[in-house]
């Protein structure tokens, strides 16, 4: 049989991640790579690499769809947000075969892609999430958190402590959400389902150490309450093949959510590790076979710590 071949899009620094495909199917897989970053640590780590053009020039489309024909491109896998969007804003230019295999419908990107909506979705299904809280009307009190409605990686993330903060970061980012500030135990949540939604992969990790809003120590803890509640939102959500789900377990034992990402988390690598081998699942759907699962497959309790490596040119 053919290589699967897979573009990933905008791959920037995920190393690990390459390599666990690399590594889980090595005779199978052929991976291309293309992200704007000529010094992308991933672009070395492929077996062809592509420096593309900014997602928002013209030339962007006309250049990957390049790449998807001269590398006999099987599917493409967008590994940031930005890269979710790009393709769903232009998933009538990728419509051939399975090129847009796991990217979920446009409807569902909209929902995840703004935190706003989706703490509105949230509320409206019966999900627990942190109120928003509008700042120009009367709130609980504080502390309150405040992010981008469309950011990711914990970018411009701040906690506010009393109303001199607030004037200054309503005043700084007039477009930030703000929600109740939650003191629980933050969770990152590895999905995988397959291409007809039915979940295989629902891992929940603690994230005990962040850096950046990147988590660089883990420990996974298989809460029945997390999967289950993640398991109804996945479904509820429709979401297919890799995803991130992330929020707070207050001493309740009650689990609120407050990102869903449709893409794989920084800290997947833990949960493939523990033995949820997603990079072979997903090549085995890729080939038309039937996932191979196994009871109990996941290591509980089993922790990772991160650490910054370095590749350098000869």
């Amino acid at each position: 049989m053919k290589d699967i071949r897979i573009l990933f899009l905008a791959p920037n620094w995920r190393v690990s991640l390459l390599r666990s495909f690399k590594k889980s199917a090595a005779k199978k897989i052929f991976l291309v790579g293309a992200d704007s970053d000529a010094d992308s640590a991933a672009l070395k780590v492929v077996d062809k690499s592509y420096v593309i053009p900014e997602f928002s020039e013209p030339k962007c489309i006309e250049k990957i769809q390049a790449i998807c024909d001269t590398e006999n491109i099987n599917t493409i896998l967008p590994i940031t947000n930005k890269a979710i969007e790009f393709l769903d804003k232009n998933r009538t230019e990728f419509d051939e075969g399975d090129l847009l295999f796991y990217l979920a419908d446009h409807k569902l990107v909209q929902t995840t892609s703004d935190k706003r909506r989706l703490a509105e979705f949230l509320k409206h299904n019966n999900f627990s999430s942190p109120d928003l809280v509008d700042p120009k009307k009367l709130f609980p009190g504080f502390p309150l958190f405040a992010k981008e409605a469309c950011g990711e990686g914990g970018k411009n993330c701040f906690k506010i402590e009393d109303q001199a903060e607030l004037d200054f970061y309503l005043k700084k980012f007039p477009n930030h959400i703000f929600q109740r500030f939650f003191q629980g135990r933050e969770f990152s949540i590895d999905w995988f389902s397959d291409k007809m939604g039915l979940p295989i992969v629902v891992v929940p990790r603690e994230r005990l150490v962040v850096r950046a809003g990147e988590v660089m120590v883990s420990r996974i803890k298989l809460v029945s309450s997390i999967i289950k509640s993640t398991q109804r939102l996945g479904e509820q959500l429709q979401l297919r093949g890799p995803a991130n789900l992330q929020g707070f377990l207050e001493e309740s034992g009650e689990f609120f959510f407050t990102d869903v990402n449709l893409r794989f988390g920084s800290g997947v690598l833990h949960t493939i590790h523990a033995g949820a081998n997603i990079p072979k699942m997903m090549i085995q759907e890729l080939e038309g076979k039937s996932i191979e699962t196994k009871t109990d497959f996941v290591m509980d309790g089993s922790t990772m710590s991160r650490f910054h490596d370095a590749i350098f040119d000869s």
